[in-house]
């Protein structure tokens, strides 16, 4: 899998896609992915898949314009009922939509602009498990602009693509001299964070460092609601970590991260 430079690299490029071009998955795309989904599998104990050539799971979507020519899915399936996995889910999970995007892949978180039925039909979904969301994956429509663009080029897009909270917003507990002396990870960590796609882009998840301990933690916002928030917590722990340049979180809400 992609190295941290580069993840930092994926984070600042990455937007969601809704528009596809019509055109398959090459093969050596999808034993790039088969290869990185195994890989995040066997890290997280997640039951991830890739299911391509799947019209019929994203068909209403279609046909409606939320997407266009949307036609394969990641299917992220784990432990039922498990809020830790669900967590995992969104960690791990989006650690495939960063290399998919350094593949030059375009890719979009999916919850209920689907057909859940249809796509489960599909997976492998053992005794135990189920489906918890889908990630929409193909080539993006304007792949051949994007590719004439360079990093700068596609960082101003990624910068504009949609509304997000201020590093202020994100760490409500902390006042603004405290998070001018907080350490530099910390404050790349949540700018990073800043930038991870969440469920109608609520970004619930808030940040605090405590100085006592050099420690940080993440907590959903007690004003929050909504089926998704563990998965966009999880979402916004894996940034948090690649911007903070490593580290290790804890599982849960209000769970701590510590730096090597």
């Amino acid at each position: 899998m992609a190295e941290q430079p580069l993840l930092i690299d994926a984070i600042d490029i990455r937007t969601t896609t809704r528009n596809y071009d019509p055109t398959s998955l090459a093969e050596d795309h999808i034993r790039k992915l088969d290869t990185t989904i195994s890989a995040v599998n066997t890290l997280s104990g997640l039951h991830i898949q890739l299911i391509s050539d799947c019209p019929d799971v994203f068909a209403e979507a279609n046909a409606s314009g939320h997407f266009r020519n949307a036609n394969n899915v990641i299917a992220v399936v784990g432990p039922k009922e498990s809020p830790e996995a669900y967590e995992q889910a969104g960690f791990y999970a989006q650690r495939i939509v960063l290399a998919a995007t350094l593949y030059g892949l375009g890719t979009g978180w999916v919850a209920g602009s689907w057909d859940r039925q249809a796509a489960a039909q599909r997976c492998s979904i053992l005794p135990g498990e189920e489906l918890y969301l889908g990630i929409t994956i193909g080539y993006p429509i304007d792949q051949a602009q994007l590719l004439r663009s360079d990093f700068k080029e596609l960082r101003e897009i990624q910068s504009k693509h949609r509304p997000s909270i201020s590093l202020a917003e994100a760490t409500p507990d902390m006042s603004a001299a405290e998070v001018e002396a907080a350490p530099d990870w910390f404050k790349d960590g949540v700018t990073a964070a800043l930038k991870a796609p969440s469920a109608m882009n609520a970004q619930t998840t808030r940040f605090f460092y405590d100085a006592a301990t050099g420690t940080a933690k993440a907590f959903i916002a007690s004003d929050a609601s909504g089926r998704f928030l563990l998965n966009d917590l999880g979402i916004a722990k894996l940034h948090f970590q690649i911007g903070a340049g490593g580290g290790t979180w804890q599982w849960g809400n209000e769970a701590s991260f510590s730096r090597p």
